[in-house]
C-alpha cells in the first residue's frame, strides 16, 4: 500500500512537468490527423494550379513594394567562412530570390499535392554537389525566433523542421505550429519579416511573429529549364 502511494505521488508530481514542457524532439506527429486531402484543400500557385511536392517555386510577397523573394545569407557574422544559413528576404522586389521545394510529412496519405495546414519541410533549391547542399532545409533556431537552413528532410522526430501553409486573405502565410509533441505545449507562431540593420545594410529575416503581421505570400512556379 505504501509503495502504491509513493508511485501515485511520483506520477502526480511528474505529470504536470511533462505536460508543461515546451518542445520535444522525441515524439512523433499523429499521422491520423493528415489522412485525407478532402479535409484540407490544396495550396495553389499564381497560375491557379495545385502546388506539388518536389517542384520548385519562388516564395514572393503578395503585396507590391514589399521586397522580393527569399534566399539565404550570412547574417550573424559575414566574415565566417561557412555556408549561408539565415533565411532572408531580398529587398529588391524585382528579384524572385531562390526557389524552394515543399515536402509533406506523410506523402503516402496526403499524396504529392501540398495541402493547407499540413506539416511540410521547406527546402531551398541546391545542386547535390554543392558544398552547401546540407544547409538548405528550413528550421526554427534554438530560440524559436529565426528561420535558418539547418534542417533535415523527412525527420519526423525533429519538430523544429516542420512548417505549415495556411490561407491569409486571398493569399497565404507560413506558420510554425508542428504539433509534433502530443503532451507538450507547442508554441505556435506566424512567420513575418523582421527588419533589422547591420551597419548600413538593410536585413530582412524570416522570423517567428509576436504580434507582428504575418508575411503574406504567393507561390510562383520556377521555370529553370
Amino acid at each position: 500500500m505504501k509503495s502504491s502511494l509513493v508511485l501515485f505521488l511520483s506520477i502526480a508530481l511528474f505529470l504536470p512537468l511533462a505536460l508543461s514542457s515546451t518542445f520535444s524532439s522525441d515524439l512523433l506527429l499523429p499521422s491520423e490527423q493528415y489522412s485525407s486531402s478532402n479535409a484540407y484543400p490544396s495550396i495553389l500557385d499564381t497560375d491557379g494550379n495545385p502546388i506539388r511536392a518536389g517542384v520548385k517555386y519562388f516564395v514572393l510577397p503578395s503585396i507590391r513594394g514589399m521586397g522580393g523573394g527569399l534566399s539565404l545569407s550570412r547574417v550573424v557574422d559575414k566574415s565566417l567562412k561557412v555556408c549561408p544559413q539565415d533565411v532572408v528576404q531580398i529587398p529588391n522586389e524585382v528579384s524572385h530570390g531562390r526557389p524552394v521545394e515543399f515536402f509533406p510529412a506523410y506523402p503516402g496519405k496526403t499524396g504529392q499535392v501540398i495541402l493547407v495546414n499540413n506539416p511540410i519541410n521547406v527546402k531551398f533549391n541546391s545542386s547535390e554537389t554543392s558544398p552547401c547542399a546540407n544547409f538548405t532545409v528550413w528550421k526554427m533556431d534554438k530560440k524559436y525566433k529565426y528561420v535558418v537552413a539547418r534542417g533535415t528532410l523527412g525527420a519526423l522526430n525533429k519538430i523544429r523542421n516542420w512548417f505549415r501553409i495556411v490561407p491569409y486573405g486571398k493569399h497565404y502565410r507560413f506558420v510554425y505550429c508542428p504539433t509534433l509533441c502530443i503532451p507538450c505545449k507547442i508554441k505556435c507562431a506566424d512567420l513575418f519579416i523582421s527588419y533589422e540593420e547591420q551597419g548600413n545594410v538593410d536585413i530582412r529575416r524570416l522570423a517567428a511573429s509576436g504580434n507582428e503581421l504575418p508575411f503574406s505570400v504567393m507561390f510562383k512556379k520556377a521555370d529553370l529549364e
